[in-house]
């Protein structure tokens, strides 16, 4: 026998072997992806179908002699970015492409054939999708479509503020049998989403309301108007029962009335008629002896079996209403079980091809449109209302030259501390006398305030010791060259007011602007209280 033992310093070798050789194939596979991921990324870049949408991928490679493009061009992308920066290693991966060449020193790259013309069934092609989760990304949605077809190029739509995305995208698939496949597989909208496409919650302070907490608003108004329906059909319903009861009497009035061929029918009924109005009579005297409150107990018997016949229809017809609802329901479980079986993913989508949603657009457009003419008629008509008003009031309102100069007005004020805010400054002052303009601004220590006559300011003066020892504030005013170098600072800022660009608004937004500000004065002029003379 011969001794085959290791020494523990040899499995310690064999175990850090094993574990070099592991590390050294997950880093090969990592490698090798990406790679595939760069060299996949860079080929849908210089395809026909990005190339016809990328203005500035298009307009570099015409620029260009040979059509070749820096590589650092492309590590300037921020989805190369998340990848790689390294050149070598893009121009490693792009080394067996068949959609592009690099050039010998391996720092361009170019496409191998030329550009074509741009399809023409592009809009057939592609599918329109909402519903979208808000993680939302191209791989995803290349994920979920590739199982109806090829899919060619995706495009989501993002908000340019926060880079949110809008909550629907477009999907281009190879052919057009693919795109319609998409459609018919895919489009299972869930059942509490709003009927008619392209219809988005709606924001308050820039957060999404719930499409449920609308729609709950919607149908308790509906349930409310259903009710007052329901409560006049039931007294309709009262009043004819009461006129049946009544047209029945008269046709068994006419029955007893009519004469009988036939003698012994005839006397028998005339036993009956005889029986009958004993019957009637007796039950007639025994009306009048009942007391009225079983008299009234019996009439609400009567209510409530009429209230209960009518209950009994509107339940019918809500029945009828849930019949077609279930059905529907069947069908779309029907299609979820055939989904399951095959295996699919189900995902509460709604898609529709490119041309429906392009029709969806104008029609929107076209409803924008009407709304703004009418918006602009009830503006111009206010406008042309108010107008009238102040020309027969014989108000005219002058063009403003800005203050005009008068001595004794200008009163500075400063403190050891930063000053409060304008407002506060003015309510404190105005306690003693009338401010015009106060003219300090956040975190300054001194500033000026005009007041409205030199009365006002000379009251404000007298008071000045007050003011010192609630607010610390100095007083002081105006007068000689420090007043009148205050005018010309008053003229300068003024006339660099005037001077200063405007924001340019389009129509539309200058529109709502003004529709907003006759909306914001009506509201205070209705909120004004008036006080009558006792």
């Amino acid at each position: 026998m011969i001794d085959t033992e290791i020494p523990s310093g040899g499995h310690a070798d064999c175990a850090n072997l094993s574990e070099k050789k592991e590390s050294e194939k997950k880093k090969r596979s990592r490698v090798k992806q990406l790679l595939a991921d760069v060299k996949k990324q860079v080929e849908f870049w210089f395809s026909d179908v990005n190339l016809h949408k990328d203005k500035f991928l298009k307009n570099m490679i015409e620029q260009s002699r040979d059509g070749y493009i820096d590589i650092s061009v492309l590590t300037s992308f921020n989805r190369m970015k998340k990848m790689t920066t390294d050149v070598k290693l893009i121009a490693r991966a792009l080394a067996n492409s068949a959609v592009v060449e690099v050039n010998l020193e391996g720092t361009h790259v170019r496409r191998k054939d030329p550009l074509g013309g741009s399809p023409k069934d592009v809009d057939s092609r592609t599918v329109y999708v909402e519903l979208l989760p808000k993680t939302v990304t191209h791989v995803w949605l290349e994920r979920v479509f590739s199982k109806c077809g090829n899919v060619v190029y995706v495009s989501i739509p993002r908000y340019k503020t926060t880079g949110d995305p809008k909550g629907f995208a477009f999907v281009e698939f190879e052919t057009e049998e693919q795109a319609q496949n998409a459609i018919e597989m895919l489009n299972n909208p869930p059942e509490d989403a709003p009927r008619k496409p392209g219809i988005f919650p709606k924001t308050h302070n820039r957060k999404p309301i719930p499409f449920d907490a609308v729609q709950d608003t919607k149908d308790d108004e509906e349930d409310c108007k259903k009710k007052r329906s329901r409560n006049g059909g039931a007294a309709e319903e009262m009043e004819v029962n009461k006129t049946d009861g009544e047209g029945a009497s008269e046709t068994n009035e006419l029955k007893t009335q009519s004469p009988m061929e036939n003698p012994v029918t005839s006397k028998n009924a005339e036993k009956k008629r005889r029986r009958s109005c004993s019957f009637d009579a007796s039950a007639g005297e025994g009306q009048d002896e009942m007391p009225s409150k079983i008299r009234k107990v019996e009439k609400e018997g009567e209510m409530k079996v009429l209230s209960s016949e009518s209950k009994i229809e509107e339940q019918l017809d809500a029945e009828k209403k849930d019949d077609s609802v279930l059905k529907a329901k069947r069908k779309r479980k029907k299609k979820l079980k055939e989904r399951l079986k095959i295996g699919e993913e189900v995902i509460p989508l709604r898609v529709l091809s490119k041309k429906e949603w392009l029709d969806l657009k104008q029609e929107y457009l076209m409803l924008q449109k009407h709304c703004m003419a009418h918006l602009k008629q009830s503006v111009s008509q206010i406008n042309q209302k108010t107008k009238e008003n102040n020309s027969n009031a014989s108000v005219k309102k002058e063009p403003s030259s800005g203050p005009k100069f008068e001595s004794g007005v200008i009163v500075k004020i400063s403190s050891n501390q930063p000053l409060p805010c304008k407002r506060s400054i003015k309510d404190l002052l105005s306690e003693a006398s009338a401010v015009a303009y106060v003219d300090i601004l956040d975190g300054d220590v001194e500033g000026h305030v005009r007041f409205k006559s030199p009365e006002d300011a000379q009251t404000v003066i007298t008071a000045r010791s007050e003011f010192q020892k609630k607010h610390n504030w100095n007083l002081e005013l105006l007068s000689g060259d420090h007043e009148q170098r205050y005018w010309q600072k008053i003229l300068v800022d003024r006339q660099a007011k005037l001077n200063s660009p405007r924001e340019k608004k389009c129509g539309r937004e200058k529109l709502i602007s003004k529709a907003e500000k006759i909306i914001i004065t009506r509201t205070k002029e209705a909120s004004k209280h008036i006080f009558f003379d006792e």
